[in-house]
């Protein structure tokens, strides 16, 4: 029997190699891959059969071997436990789930159907379990008991071939923008555009170009050389000449086999330039740096700019923006829409501003992929999705075809997001601007890009600040807390009221809950009893911590004696409590030893009676800060009594009747 079933999976395997190899071998489309990736595909579809042929020879077992099934499964369940059911049903002739297609040996599922629902009955019946077609506690159990135990082989799991690197890239002059004036304090001029190819045998990866300074000028008519792609957005961050009058531009970004990519080297331009008026710049692409081998006749030389001191360009000035903290904060993991950074800009009098892009640095120890999300850019309300850099530094907001500015108005930008990792408690969050000129907005008469002023400040990471350095702004320093219990205090919708004795359920005290960024935990909790009588032989007993829903979270367990007055309960349940605000009410019966007009006070000090507290999600411990609190007064009342209800809620009396 075993050796029929594995010779199935060995047809069937073959079978799903032949269909892989018609449609390997299927006509083409233009783009299709070449005969050297088509033979390579061949290849590895000849290691699969064989990889099978090897299993059948060597009694080596299909994938699955060695799985132990510990879940429930059922008609309608779904994921990789279905997929080992079937395999393992499928080892037995008698308890096959299809003799072809889904299912079948070799093609099995991840969805239990009722094929395999009927499998499982056939299953049952042959070890006597009863034929319910669920997979229940006994046949788990017997389904691990029959896994047999062989040196397993590991399955090959179907996969997209990956595209091969490219290992050619050719680089060609773009069409060269004008010789025009290079003003001061303008940002982004074009001086050269470089058109790079990708071969057609795989994706090329261009880590950067190097530029270097030429013409009649000096390194100081720039502030940074910057590289932009075919949208005006900067790849990488702005770079200043060295001694040799060069600067390696960009950061890693793909060209797509077969196709080509446009970028730009440009300037920013210093912010005075009086002294080097009438100077002539260039900037050429003298090296590009990839893996590939770069074809193409280098260097590459674009348009010679003057360098100009006169032209009156648009200006802006930048103030904090009222959406930006402008404090440093501790902020929960959990915490969701949370304002992180943000600017105000107001355009000069000279021209009108259009705003193209900003582009943040997380300068924090936090990870903009794994600890943060939702990460997004409001302008006028509108909000901007952004896109990380590849180094995992940056997020960047363009804003399509521009947001004007009027002259002297002013616009609010603003970065927020969601703070998520579950590993991010203790890690930080700045969002920075590092260099003016990742603000990016154009004049309307001219044209020129505009950088804004130098601030004058010194980096603090308490408040936001605009400085005379790097980074250029300096946002607000939030450090990622695990959960928090901001408020544990008494619950005034527990109110003080007469309760009954030797009655189950009485309600005995209420406190309220307020759990910030995760659920925590609680592993030991005890609660204390002042009573205005002493407590001798019966005690309160059946107390039970109930949730604003009615549902008993802990208990019941009894009370013990603490001196001569007092009780106290421990619950040794782990109690969760959800973020938000939450109640809880103390409940029990209290002995006939209590008398008409006793009263009860329940109270806890959660820094030193709640013990063992950790966030759910993270299993980092919290710190409770809150003390002693004292829960509102329950009155004891007989059973020939009446009641009144005093005005005064935490200080109920009893009237004789």
């Amino acid at each position: 029997m075993a050796l029929k079933s594995k010779t199935a999976k060995v047809v069937a395997g073959f079978a799903g190699v032949a269909m892989a190899l018609s449609f390997v071998v299927a006509p083409a489309p233009a783009s299709a891959a070449t005969a050297e990736e088509l033979q390579a595909q061949i290849a590895s579809l000849l290691a699969m059969i064989s990889q099978l042929q090897s299993q059948l020879n060597t009694g080596g077992s299909t994938a699955g071997t060695g799985y132990s099934f510990t879940t429930n499964l059922q008609l309608g369940s779904k994921g990789e436990a279905v997929r080992q059911l079937q395999i393992a049903l499928n080892r037995d002739a008698a308890t096959r789930v299809a003799l072809s297609g889904a299912g079948s040996p070799g093609m099995e599922t991840t969805t239990f159907g009722p094929a395999t629902r009927a499998a499982v009955m056939k299953f049952q019946a042959k070890y006597g379990i009863s034929t319910t077609g669920t997979v229940g506690p006994l046949t788990r159990a017997k389904l691990n008991s029959l896994v047999v135990v062989t040196t397993p082989t590991t399955p090959t799991t179907p996969t997209t071939p990956t595209t091969p690197a490219g290992t050619g890239l050719s680089i060609a002059p773009g069409a060269q923008p004008a010789a025009s004036l290079a003003p001061e304090s303008a940002s982004r001029v074009p001086f050269t555009k470089v058109v790079l190819t990708a071969s057609n045998d795989g994706d090329v990866t261009v880590n950067s170009l190097v530029v270097e300074r030429g013409g009649l000028a000096q390194n100081a008519v720039f502030d940074g050389i910057v590289l932009l792609d075919e949208n005006g957005v900067q790849i990488g961050i702005a770079k200043t000449l060295n001694s040799n009058n060069q600067a390696t531009v960009g950061e890693p970004f793909v060209v797509p086999r077969g196709t080509s990519k446009t970028v730009t080297v440009a300037g920013n331009m210093a912010a005075t330039l009086d002294s080097y008026a009438g100077q002539v710049a260039m900037l050429s692409v003298v090296a590009v740096n990839t893996s590939a081998t770069v074809s193409g006749s280098l260097p590459i030389t674009g348009a010679a700019h003057t360098i100009n001191a006169s032209l009156a360009i648009g200006t802006m000035t930048t103030n904090i923006s009222s959406f930006d903290p402008n404090t440093s904060a501790t902020k929960e993991i959990g915490t969701t829409a949370y304002k992180f950074s943000g600017i105000r800009i107001t355009a000069g009098s000279a021209e009108k501003l259009r705003l193209w892009s900003v582009r943040w640095n997380q300068a924090g120890s936090a990870s903009l992929t794994t600890d943060l999300a939702n990460l997004k850019v409001n302008v006028d309300g509108t909000d901007y999705p952004v896109t990380i850099s590849a180094d995992g530094k940056y997020v960047t907001a363009t804003f399509g075809s521009g947001i004007v500015i009027d002259k002297g108005l002013s616009k609010d930008i603003y970065l927020s997001g969601d703070i998520v990792g579950g590993n991010a408690a203790g890690r930080t969050v700045r969002f920075d601007i590092a260099n003016r000129t990742d603000v990016y907005a154009t004049g309307e008469t001219y044209g020129y890009g505009i950088t804004p002023p130098n601030g004058s400040g010194t980096a603090s990471d308490s408040t936001s600040e605009f400085t005379a350095g790097t980074p250029w702004f300096h946002g607000s320093l939030v450090t990622v807390s695990a959960g928090t219990a901001t408020t544990i205090a008494k619950a005034t919708s527990v109110p003080s009221q007469n309760i009954a004795v030797n009655v189950p359920n009485q309600p005995l005290g209420g406190y309220d809950t307020d759990i910030k960024g995760e659920p925590i935990t609680v592993q030991s909790t005890t609660f204390f009893f002042t009573s205005s009588i002493a407590a001798t032989g019966n005690l309160l007993t059946n107390v039970t911590l109930v949730d604003s829903n009615g549902s008993v979270v802990a208990g019941p367990v009894d009370a013990t004696l603490v001196g001569g007055t007092n009780q106290k309960v421990v619950f040794s349940d782990t109690i969760t409590y959800p973020v938000g605000k939450r109640t809880y009410t103390l409940k029990g019966k209290v002995p006939t030893t209590f008398t008409s007009g006793a009263t009860i006070i329940a109270s806890t000090t959660p820094s030193a009676d709640w013990t063992t507290v950790k966030g759910q999600t993270t299993g980092n411990t919290i710190t409770l800060t809150n003390g002693q609190f004292a829960m509102n007064t329950m009155t004891v009342k007989g059973a020939a009594l009446a009641i009144t209800v005093s005005s005064d809620p935490s200080a109920q009396t009893i009237v004789p009747g």
